[in-house]
């Protein structure tokens, strides 16, 4: 449901846990977009499906996934909002 820049690796989160690939994050982006993957800050992708929620306090945006609380960089937050309107609204 996300997945975390670790150096060169990324560390993919799923429901069954944590798993470590060697592939760049950027091109987990690239060949997961069409899935529905989005970037929300440079060390984080996210499926949009898998949103639970977007909270938007003093400045700063952030987003549920599960169990886990990321932060979205501001550089990415109103395009961000804009897919999840979409999305909704389907």
């Amino acid at each position: 449901a996300h997945v975390e820049a670790q150096g060169d690796y990324a560390r993919l989160h799923t429901d069954e846990g944590s798993h470590l690939v060697r592939i760049p994050l950027s091109t987990l982006e690239e060949r997961w977009a069409a899935r529905g993957f989005v970037r929300i800050h440079r060390r984080h992708l996210v499926a949009l499906a898998r949103i639970d929620e977007l909270r938007l306090e003093s400045g700063t945006t952030t987003v549920r996934v599960g169990s886990a609380e990321l932060q979205v960089s501001r550089r990415h937050a109103r395009e961000l909002r804009d897919l999840l309107m979409r999305h909704a609204t389907g």
